[in-house]
């Protein structure tokens, strides 16, 4: 049976108040099922069935798919009680309505409705912001439906990287827009703040705060412990935002050296962490925003004391150009082993892989095609020992012996059909 409105109202209350991740996921799931009943747009809905829209400024994605981003739960509690408190502050401080532009709302109006539902006169004035007609027709069945009416809460079809007030003079003091993946990709995040900025009141704030793109050096499969700090590459925060509003687009651009030491068998690994009002941060682990982006060994160069540069690129569709420093070597003409040749466990495409990474450490470039290293993947996968600590230890030992005996030792008992099985899922992987 589904929540009751009075139910519904009791859930917000956590949702809103909650220790980070204490809400119950079933709970969540819950006011989902609610909002979907009364708006028509179900999580459940195939995602094919529901159109995303293309912008200029990044992918606008469809109402279901929108929908669903309510079910991660740090995620909607987080920013849902980060605007709740943005709201509290400004009330307490001034003595008029606190003016909230919400840009990109979905069909539920995740960061909105359910606090005003759960409130009584809150001093707000609202306008909301959305591409899509399917979105604006929702959020108004969840007005009427939890008799919002008295806020005149104003509703515009509109892209936001596009939209004007009404009147040039108005001014906003909190501007939310939730409308990004993780690495600010893909989605027009960086540009909806670079043109809502310019309509947000002098002690204004933007929900989120700040959005910190980091880059780090790993290596091993502990990478919180073994992971080393490179840098900051990106900041989408007020100040950027004014400065790209400006013309300035100077921040689409950074270096981060690479520190005076021996990088072999480290990678890459770059990060992003949102703070979302406060104390209220978002970190690697907490939800899909979050997501970590490893690169494959193969694919990076670390070369001490010189940079990676990174470029925001592509406004239609957004994402990180990096560049690594030129590599110092020449490709090798050493012919490595085949796939097919093994070792005495009779595992392929070990020893090319521990040959190719000995050739590497001595100042020789291959070329790995994709295919080869997405199969090689899928041997690691079945050993169940990450790529990490494998590469790590190619790197590390000077004799294959000793590598097919770490493999043995930190893979478990590897039975003849076991490396039968691996040996075939690696072939099909590479046809």
């Amino acid at each position: 049976m589904g929540l009751s409105k009075s139910q519904f109202a009791a859930v917000a209350q956590v949702l809103l108040s909650a220790q980070k991740g204490a809400i119950d996921k079933v709970d969540i799931k819950a006011m989902v099922d609610y909002l979907g009943a009364v708006t028509g747009i179900f999580t459940s809905t195939d995602m094919n069935q529901s159109d995303k829209t293309e912008t200029a400024s990044g992918i606008a994605i469809s109402p279901v798919q929108a929908a669903k981003c309510f079910e991660e739960t740090v995620r909607t509690q987080l920013f849902a009680q980060g605007v709740a408190q943005a709201i509290s502050k400004h009330t307490e401080a001034n003595n008029t309505p606190t003016r909230v532009l919400y840009a990109g709302t979905g069909p539920y109006a995740t960061l909105l409705i359910p606090l005003l539902a759960v409130s009584d006169n809150l001093p707000v004035e609202v306008t909301l912001i959305d591409i899509h007609q399917e979105n604006i027709d929702a959020v108004h069945k969840l007005i009427n439906h939890f008799n919002l009416n008295h806020y005149n809460i104003r509703t515009h079809h509109a892209d936001a990287t596009l939209w004007q007030p009404g009147s040039p003079q108005e001014r906003f003091d909190i501007i939310i827009s939730e409308t990004m993946t993780a690495l600010l990709k893909r989605e027009p995040q960086v540009y909806i703040f670079k043109h809502l900025v310019q309509f947000l009141a002098p002690n204004g704030v933007l929900i989120p705060q700040q959005v910190s793109l980091k880059a780090w050096l790993i290596q091993g499969e502990n990478e919180s412990e073994q992971a080393e700090p490179l840098g900051e590459f990106f900041c989408l925060d007020k100040l950027t935002s004014m400065s790209l509003s400006q013309g300035d687009f100077s921040c689409f651009s950074s270096c981060l050296t690479i520190p005076d030491k021996d990088w072999s068998g480290y990678t890459v690994k770059l990060t992003t962490d949102i703070q979302v009002y406060g104390d209220l941060v978002l970190t690697e682990g907490d939800c899909s925003l979050n997501i970590a982006f490893n690169f494959s060994p193969y694919d990076v160069v670390l070369t001490a004391n010189e940079a990676i540069q990174f470029d925001y690129v592509a406004p239609s569709n957004p994402d990180f150009s990096i560049v690594f420093p030129k590599a110092k070597w020449q490709y090798s003409d050493y012919i490595l082993p085949t796939s097919n040749d093994v070792g005495e466990l009779g595992l392929v495409q070990l020893k090319r892989s521990f040959q190719r990474a000995y050739m590497i450490k001595r100042g020789e470039r291959f070329e790995v095609p994709d295919a080869e290293w997405q199969a090689e993947l899928v041997i690691y996968d079945m050993l169940k020992i990450s790529c990490a600590e494998v590469t790590a230890k190619m790197f590390e030992l000077e004799s294959f012996t000793d590598f097919e005996l770490w493999i043995e030792d930190n893979s478990g008992a590897l039975s003849h059909t076991k490396i039968a099985d691996i040996n075939d899922a690696f072939r099909r992987r590479m046809q």
